[in-house]
């Protein structure tokens, strides 16, 4: 199990209807929505070249609602960034753009170790 996934259990519930909540304490990646890139080149790519807006669903915040069964945005998994299409791309909130840039950065890092 990675180290970001921290299993929780239903208390008060019977066992026959306990179901297993997975809580993640990382944010997924804009581009591929993993929290663990399959293919960073790939990911590092489409977040260099596209443009990338504040998401629509959590006004660039990354959280989830109160109704959601997750702490971070279901649609932007946590990113609080969504592609745009060109010319119709939304100025990026501060706190989005710090996260786009730091996505940028680690899969920079990543590329080049596998480089």
């Amino acid at each position: 199990m990675p180290a970001s996934a921290v299993p929780v259990s239903v208390v008060g519930l019977p066992s026959a209807k306990r179901e297993r909540i997975v809580v993640r304490s990382s944010r997924g990646c804009p581009s591929c929505g993993e929290w663990t890139c399959a293919d960073p080149d790939d990911c590092l790519h489409l977040l260099m070249s596209l443009p990338w807006g504040d998401c629509d669903f959590c006004a660039g915040s990354g959280w989830g609602g109160e109704d959601t069964p997750s702490i971070f945005c279901e649609w932007c998994a946590g990113s609080g960034l969504q592609e745009f299409t060109l010319g119709d791309t939304p100025p990026l909130c501060t706190r989005a753009a710090e996260r786009l840039a730091a996505h940028i950065d680690r899969l920079r890092a990543l590329t080049a170790v596998a480089a």
